[in-house]
């Protein structure tokens, strides 16, 4: 199932209620109250995989709150988890204050009262939200719920892989994302990265790990990639790391290579960037130069760059 709202059409007067009934009948039983003068507005996207929910949400400054009436009412039984991508939040829950800046994220227990406020510069706050089931997170992160309202940094090459699995989940959806991402996959994903931001370490086997590794290259492409620094990153020994891409019957060096001629196949037939030239075009893919993008373009499809581009966009 998946779920896009936004305030944009709805009059001034009855978004605040408009906003609250969404939210609420789409992924958390909660209640909201603007924070400043500012006119409420906000979207957000949802998406659910099996227990899991993933939500990519956008606010004008407010307070969502689930106090012990609304925790009864909810009957919920989660763990949520904030990205903060834009703006800043402070979550309170129990004894715990922390304020949650851009490059890090929180844990909170949607079964217990919580409060997050959510502002920014320029009136606007963005959060990733991942919503997983209690009992799941627990058996595979005993200590969460010690660690609910503490900020977690983010700044790792595995937590950032993570955040940018769900957006592409968020983007693509889980059967087109080409991963076969399930819910236990998703809480997996969110225990490595509280294991990590408490000092541990992230447990992953290596099936986890290469759609991580993947996430990673495809969003860094035109980066040049050493498998020592990769492994290092992502909390792997040199030999797990070569394991990684053996188990799916290829290299680090082929798998990369193999997405780098595909991104830049699929440029080469966008109309928007049809003037730019080619070897601008290898360059943002990742390639030496045009020399190296043409020969290993060539062997892959059977065709020149050029000729291809002329073929599909005449």
């Amino acid at each position: 199932m998946s779920v896009s709202v936004s305030t944009d059409l709805v009059s001034p007067a009855e978004r605040q209620a408009f906003w609250t009934e969404a939210i609420c009948r789409s992924f958390a039983n909660i209640d909201t109250r603007p924070l400043g003068s500012a006119t409420v507005s906000g979207q957000f996207e949802f998406i659910e995989i099996g227990g899991a929910k993933l939500v990519r949400f956008d606010s004008s400054p407010q307070c969502y709150r689930r106090d012990a009436r609304l925790v009864s009412a909810a009957g919920s039984d989660d763990f949520m988890f904030d990205f903060q991508t834009v703006g800043r939040s402070l979550m309170v829950q129990g004894a715990n204050e922390g304020a949650v800046e851009p490059g890090y994220g929180v844990l909170y227990d949607a079964r217990r009262p919580f409060e997050d406020r959510l502002d920014g510069p320029e009136q606007r706050a963005q959060v990733l939200i991942v919503t997983v089931p209690a009992a799941r997170l627990i058996a595979a992160f005993r200590d969460a719920e010690r660690c609910c309202a503490i900020p977690i940094p983010l700044s790792n090459a595995l937590s950032r892989s993570v955040a940018a699995l769900v957006r592409s989940l968020l983007r693509d959806g889980a059967a087109r994302s080409g991963y076969g991402i399930e819910a236990d996959d998703i809480v997996a994903y969110l225990a490595a990265v509280l294991r990590q931001g408490s000092g541990g370490t992230h447990e992953l086997h290596r099936a986890r790990l290469f759609v991580l590794l993947d996430t990673h290259l495809r969003r860094n492409l035109a980066a040049t990639h050493s498998a020592p620094a990769l492994a290092a990153g992502f909390g792997v020994s040199e030999r797990t790391f070569y394991r990684i891409f053996a188990d799916r019957g290829t290299t680090f060096e082929r798998h990369t290579l193999r997405l780098r001629v595909e991104r830049f196949r699929r440029l080469l037939s966008e109309v928007r960037v049809s003037d730019e030239p080619i070897a601008r075009l290898a360059l943002a893919c990742g390639f030496a130069d045009a020399a190296h993008a043409s020969r290993a373009f060539k062997s892959t499809f059977r065709e020149t760059p050029r000729g291809y581009r002329t073929r599909i966009l005449r």
